[in-house]
C-alpha cells in the first residue's frame, strides 16, 4: 500500500486492514503476547505497519488519529512527529482487537 487514496485514515481502518492481511500464526503470536512485551514486534510489524500506511510518507491523517488517543500535548506532539511511536499504538489497538475476537481478557 503506498497510493496515499489507499492509506488507511483512522487506527481502526488501519487495524481492519492489517488483521485482514496477517496470518494466523501471525495472529496467534501477537495474541499471545503480554501487552507489555509487544515493543519485541517493533522492528517486524511496526515496519511494516510504517511503510504500509504511509507513517513515513505523509500519512499525517493517520498520525493524527494515532496523537489524538493521547491526552498530553507533548505526548500528541511526539507522535505526530515519530512514525515508529504511532505505529506502537496502531500495534496494540490490533493486539486489542485479536484478543476482543478471542475472547480474552486485555
Amino acid at each position: 500500500m503506498t497510493a496515499l487514496s489507499i492509506w488507511p485514515k483512522t487506527i481502526n481502518e488501519a487495524v481492519e486492514l492489517m488483521v485482514d492481511t496477517m496470518t494466523d500464526v501471525d495472529k496467534s503470536e501477537l495474541l499471545n503476547t503480554k501487552k507489555e512485551d509487544l515493543s519485541r514486534f517493533h522492528y517486524t510489524l511496526g515496519m511494516l505497519i510504517c511503510g504500509w500506511f504511509g507513517l513515513y510518507n505523509g500519512n499525517n491523517t493517520l498520525l493524527e488519529s494515532c496523537a489524538n488517543t493521547r491526552k498530553n500535548e507533548i505526548e500528541r506532539l511526539l507522535i505526530l512527529n515519530d512514525p515508529e511511536e504511532a505505529s506502537m499504538i496502531i500495534m496494540e489497538a490490533i493486539w486489542k482487537k485479536l484478543r476482543a475476537d478471542m475472547k480474552v481478557p486485555v
